[in-house]
């Protein structure tokens, strides 16, 4: 310590004497006081051991990606979806957790609420918690006759293992409906009519994490148990199993295998009903083109045909970057559920005739097309070839419960579609399809002259608008036309009105913790009915808060 402080006593001094002898001026002397015994202080750091908050979903910026697939336009009556556009803002997402809380109450008694919460941010797990209630106490005719309900709840969570993801879920839905459709003179208590269904369903699935190698696998099964207040039950066991292998830079060989064991108890009927579809495939990717073939191993055990062969091609062919050419031909089974059947009305009378629905054919093609930096159009059209298409009436017991028919022989299907996709990122978002249906039966019974309730005209517009710094606008149109109803209790035909739904929404975040939204359902006001005798409530609306934590 001693030799450095001389050392440093040194340099000063040569230091100043050489400034004194540059600017040729004498320089007075000075003393030079060093203390040892000083110490330099620093105050405490600050340490921050808060966790990380979870960045949520749509905080993220990522291109817009273009799926194009078939729309459900069922419209339910009883059951509108209100839903708030994902949130962006410019401002630093790390303030945000994914967790959040929704509350609301609109018209008709209809109460909302909407809650998720998730573990901290893990990079080896994820678990999760989901509740969501939507009811109306009155509904569009008869008060409390026509309400409708709808509760859900989930559990659920995620193990990553870097080579494997392993994922797991228990799910509870109950879902409370009237039978409303009923003669107006009639004098019938909300009790009388009520119709309630409860699912449990259990899930595991285990998939591989990273899909950019040349063999990639996913298993998941589903154990569902499906209760309705009319004693008809079933309980499903589904198995389905992905696996893919690239040979080479060009061809890829892949098989996905699907199988149901089920069994249904409705009023008489107790049977199981089991179901297989092996779909193996073989794609070859050139340069500009890609060509896929296989077949579909497909059958059931209940409608006596067993299991059938159905061949499957597909050849798609680029012209440049922008425009791409595809077609293809296919056949396949379907199988049909009491719960899919009654998702899609749940009006169905007990004991209703449940069948698997056959594609023995079904030839397709169509054009995709980048028109321009965030527009993109997909057009095509497909004819198709169907065994026991589900066609559904009012019952010939009780016109305000439903059956379903089909036809005794195949049932040609014409599809005609468009669809253009547009994003200008930050701005706006809009999708907009449209289907043309043509169906000709084989049947020339009265009872099935018209393919009951399927739509000949099917239109659907997405938007989503960001005007504001912190607000989100939607804008849908709905339009469905062409429906055609059968009364089986009297035997009369129907032409529908066409449906034209109109539907707007707006979220606006006060800061990064709350927020708030309002619905508006069927501007329009309309009363339209999806199904006869079953109209649907006229101008709907639904405001709330929502909470971010």
């Amino acid at each position: 310590m001693k030799r450095s402080l001389s050392i440093l006593l040194l340099f000063s001094l040569v230091a100043v004497q050489g400034f004194a002898q540059g600017t040729g001026r004498l320089e007075e002397e000075a003393e030079i006081v060093i203390r040892k015994d000083r110490k330099i202080v620093l105050p405490p750091a600050i340490r921050n051991f808060e966790k990380i908050p979870q960045l949520p979903v749509s905080g993220t910026t990522t291109k817009q990606s273009y799926l194009f697939k078939k729309f459900n336009y069922s419209l339910n009556p009883l059951e509108p979806f209100f839903q708030t556009a994902n949130y962006r803002s410019s401002k630093p997402a790390t303030d945000f957790t994914s967790n959040y809380v929704k509350a609301g109450y609109g018209n008709f008694g209809t109460p909302y609420f909407e809650g998720y919460l998730g573990s901290p941010k893990s990079e080896d797990y994820v678990f999760n918690l989901y509740v969501r209630h939507l009811s109306s106490r009155r509904g569009p005719v008869f008060d409390e006759n026509s309400g409708n309900g709808k509760t859900e709840a989930s559990v659920g969570g995620k193990f990553f293992n870097g080579l494997n993801t392993i994922s797991g879920s228990l799910n509870y839905t109950q879902q409370k409906v009237h039978f409303f459709g009923y003669n107006p003179v009639l004098d019938l208590s909300s009790d009388a009519i009520e119709q309630k269904f409860s699912r449990f369903s259990a899930n595991v699935a285990v998939e591989k994490t990273e899909r950019d190698q040349d063999l990639n696998y996913s298993f998941e099964t589903d154990w569902v148990f499906f209760r309705d207040d009319l004693e008809a039950k079933e309980n499903k066991f589904n198995f389905d199993v992905t696996a893919d292998y690239k040979l080479s830079e060009n061809i890829k060989v892949s098989m996905k295998a699907l199988a149901i064991l089920s069994k249904r108890q409705d009023e008489a009927i107790d049977v199981n009903r089991n179901f297989l579809n092996l779909q193996p495939r073989i794609t070859y990717a050139g340069n500009g083109f890609s060509l896929a073939g296989g077949i579909n191993f497909a059958g059931d055990n209940d409608s006596g045909n067993g299991m059938s062969v159905y061949p499957v091609v597909e050849g798609s062919f680029s012209v440049n970057t922008g425009l791409r050419v595809y077609a293809g031909y296919e056949g396949t089974v379907t199988m049909n559920t009491l719960e899919s059947s009654i998702a899609q009305n749940p009006f169905l009378q007990a004991a209703f005739d449940l069948r698997n629905t056959e594609k023995e054919s079904d030839i397709y093609g169509g054009v995709e097309l980048d028109l321009s930096k965030g527009l993109r159009l997909n057009a095509g059209a497909s004819l198709a070839s169907l065994n026991n298409l589900q066609l559904i009436t009012n019952a010939a017991s009780d016109s305000s419960r439903f059956e379903i028919l089909y036809d005794q022989g195949p049932t040609d299907r014409l599809n005609i579609f468009s669809e253009i996709n547009y994003e200008q990122e930050g701005q706006v978002r809009s999708s907009l399809r449209f289907d043309f249906y043509n169906y000709e039966l084989t049947s020339t019974s009265p009872n099935l002259a018209e393919a009951w309730h399927l739509p000949t005209f099917k239109t659907a517009f997405h938007n989503t608008f960001f005007p504001l710094e912190n607000l989100s606008v939607t804008a849908d149109v709905y339009y469905l036309g062409g429906l055609k109803a059968l009364n089986g209790e009297t035997g009369e035909a129907f032409d529908l009105d066409d449906i034209l739904d109109l539907n707007l929404g707006g979220r606006y975040q006060l800061n990064q913790q709350f927020g708030v939204f309002l619905k508006l359902n069927n501007l329009f006001g309309t009363n339209y009915q999806r199904y006869l005798n079953y109209p649907s409530r006229g101008i709907q609306f639904l405001g709330g808060i929502s909470v971010s934590f």
